[in-house]
């Protein structure tokens, strides 16, 4: 009996010490870890704050929303397949509605359909809408004609454009003279001359179906003499057969005449859509 009760003790003594070493080792492992953070506390405002916030936000962003003018609603076509309420339509009519109130009302209730051509064709009906062949020849020509209209609109403002600023202004071409006969030598003057010199001195670039035509004989009065109706019978005159030296040439063709005189001349510049530019140039001595 002594025995066993030295040796409970002793067991007793054992078990005691180890469970204080026990509590040292987990004081010491709790003391290297990282606590977790404590949790915040949440009040009933906090809670409620993000809902109210999230809804003025979705009140104010609505209100906006609403605010805006609705400039286009999304419309379709549909054949209507049954009268509707109150005479607002009726079997066979072809209207224009809301899309939603095709998609939601219209359609599911078998009182309608969408005005395609394979719906009219199911139907009989011809669209009244659709061109035929004639109205479509109508209206292309109609457009042409405006498009031509308009094309010749502006033709009509470069040509008037180019006359008034070229009215005042008198192209300058210097040659040499030949001293015993008076005429211009070497070379001489033609229409190829008077574009390059248009170009260099105007900074009138012509483009390649406006040609330039040259009267072959000078101005008798001069230019400054000329009074617009002599401008206007010249420009008759040029590539007519009234000039002998540049009969036979239309307001499109090559000019060949050669100028080898000094003097005032005048030119003929032929534009799109059949305007004539007169244009005044002088032959000087170098």
């Amino acid at each position: 009996f002594a025995l066993a009760s030295k040796m409970a003790s002793t067991a007793g003594r054992l078990i005691a010490r180890h469970a204080a070493a026990g509590c040292r080792n987990a004081s010491s492992l709790s003391g290297r870890l990282r606590q977790p953070a404590a949790a915040p506390i949440l009040s009933t405002h906090s809670l409620s704050s993000p809902i109210a916030s999230s809804t003025s936000t979705t009140t104010t962003l609505r209100s906006s929303v609403m605010s805006l003018p609705r400039r286009y609603g999304h419309t379709v076509r549909i054949i209507l397949t049954n009268d509707l309420p109150d005479g607002r339509g009726y079997n066979g009519d072809v209207m224009t509605v809301k899309a939603g109130y095709a998609r939601n009302y219209l359609v599911p209730q078998k009182k309608a359909l969408y005005a395609t051509p394979e719906n009219f064709e199911r139907l009989g009906i011809a669209d009244p809408d659709a061109e035929t062949m004639e109205e479509k020849r109508a209206r292309m020509a109609a457009e042409a004609a405006a498009e031509e209209d308009e094309e010749a609109a502006a033709d009509l403002r470069a040509a008037d454009l180019l006359k008034h600023y070229l009215r005042n202004k008198v192209l300058k071409i210097w040659r040499n003279v030949d001293s015993s006969t008076g005429a211009v030598h070497p070379g001489l003057v033609n229409a190829q001359n008077v574009r390059e010199k248009l170009s260099q001195q105007l900074k009138i670039d012509l483009e390649d179906h406006e040609t330039v035509q040259l009267r072959a004989k000078p101005v008798e009065l001069g230019h400054a003499e000329l009074e617009e109706e002599d401008v206007e019978r010249i420009m008759e005159g040029i590539g007519s057969s009234g000039d002998e030296e540049s009969a036979g040439e239309g307001d499109g063709a090559e000019c060949k005449v050669e100028i080898r005189q000094l003097g005032e001349f005048m030119a003929k510049i032929s534009l799109r859509g059949g305007h004539v530019v007169p244009l005044k140039f002088a032959v000087l001595k170098r």
